[in-house]
């Protein structure tokens, strides 16, 4: 009787053991994907509004999603883009995430993405015009993370392709 007791305890445990890395690994999953769409979101946050990056110290909101290499790699090319008065003002269509591979404590992750782009500038108070016709853009990115406590931040961008549709 404690034999088979001893026996179904040990069962029990082995299955709730397999359940949480079963759930860890979900988690990572979508902790992943998270990070990725959370960076692009916030790159459109900041690309459109000009209001958004006024200082240094506003690159720590892409820093959420990224180390501080590559946030201040993307600071720098928006703010770039907001002193010569263009703003992107983008959707992210679609996106699909490939498998994604675990290798020496990082992950990376292959997506397919469609974005629809149309940059502006800033004429007066509260108008615009525009500076470049709305367009299409496919892309195949390679993204590289790295956890950071809890979360997982992106290290490394690859753009593998792009191709581009004038709408």
């Amino acid at each position: 009787m404690s034999r088979n007791r001893c026996f179904s305890t040990l069962a029990i445990f082995l299955t709730l053991i397999f359940i949480k890395i079963d759930l860890l690994a979900i988690t990572d999953e979508d902790m992943i994907k998270k990070s990725v769409i959370g960076y692009n979101m916030t790159l459109i946050e900041s690309a459109k509004n000009p209001e958004f990056l006024k200082n240094f110290d506003d690159r720590k909101k892409l820093e959420r999603f990224a180390d501080r290499k590559v946030a201040q790699k993307l600071f720098i090319w928006i703010k770039s883009w907001h002193e010569n008065n263009l703003y992107m003002d983008a959707r992210l269509k679609d996106i699909s995430f490939g498998r994604i591979v675990s290798k020496n404590g990082n992950v990376s992750v292959i997506t397919d993405e469609v974005w629809l782009y149309r940059y502006f500038r800033v004429i007066g108070k509260n108008r615009i015009e525009e500076a470049y016709p709305p367009a299409k853009k496919i892309y195949k990115v390679k993204y590289t993370l790295k956890r950071e406590k809890d979360s997982w931040k992106i290290t490394n961008i690859d753009v593998f392709s792009e191709k581009e549709e004038k709408l």
